[in-house]
């Protein structure tokens, strides 16, 4: 296989990596609350984003991980499992819900102060690397590796989608492949945080209140969707 080949092939499957990240979901909720947070700097809020999105593609790369190494199959049919998935339903609807509740009833932030400083000091920004940035990796790793549907993504279409257009004898190959595919979800992620920092510069309160709401609310309808899977799942349980 030649440079151009390969160039060819990393093209097409950071294209994918990037139809995959784009489309409204909690992560993609949960950067646009982290990168529009105007009680941190502008450097802070970008850096933070980046490392919730790095967190979820994290988890995306695991699951592909287990595909590759176990079988798309033998995942599929782990993860079929009624029990096992009604846990991970269970475990994500409280990671959403407490996400999207912390939100919405927290005290409102004093946006004048904001914007009249700039932002605030450079040892908020400090503060947020030492006791943030953590928990923003470890909740869009959790954000993923808790949905099913991301499982079930991986071992159906994800596997045919990366696989069936390519030679890839072994599971070093289809590793590279993957490795390309999670660098075109990396770039919508860059990319996204970096348009909502540019967007931050410009602050104006009523617009950053009516997004933080909108997109809090929005999570608490993934919650609720989630929530009635929920329920189906036990009632198939049950019967």
């Amino acid at each position: 296989m030649n440079i151009s080949e390969i160039l060819g092939i990393w093209i097409i499957t950071a294209f994918l990596g990037v139809t995959l990240a784009a489309p409204l979901g909690p992560i993609n909720l949960e950067l646009i609350k982290n990168g529009l947070n105007t009680s941190i700097t502008r450097k802070a809020a970008w850096f933070s984003t980046i490392i919730l999105g790095v967190g979820a593609m994290t988890g995306d790369f695991i699951i592909a991980l287990s595909a590759l190494s176990i079988g798309g199959e033998v995942l599929e049919t782990f993860f079929s499992n009624q029990w096992i998935k009604l846990l991970l339903f269970a475990i994500n609807l409280i990671i959403l819900s407490y996400l999207g509740v912390s939100t919405l009833f927290k005290a409102p932030i004093d946006y004048s102060n904001s914007f009249n400083s700039n932002f605030q000091s450079e040892e908020t920004l400090k503060q947020v690397k030492s006791t943030q940035l953590l928990k923003k990796y470890f909740t869009g790793l959790s954000i993923v590796v808790t949905s099913p549907w991301s499982y079930l993504w991986w071992t159906s279409a994800g596997t045919i989608i990366l696989f069936s257009d390519f030679s890839l004898p072994d599971l070093f190959s289809r590793l590279i492949v993957v490795a390309m595919f999670i660098s075109g979800v990396f770039l919508w992620v860059l990319s996204f945080s970096t348009t909502l920092t540019v967007i931050g510069k410009f602050p104006h309160p009523k617009f950053f209140s009516i997004i933080t709401k909108g997109t809090t609310l929005i999570l608490l309808l993934f919650a609720l969707i989630i929530f009635r899977e929920i329920l189906i799942t036990l009632g198939e349980i049950l019967n």
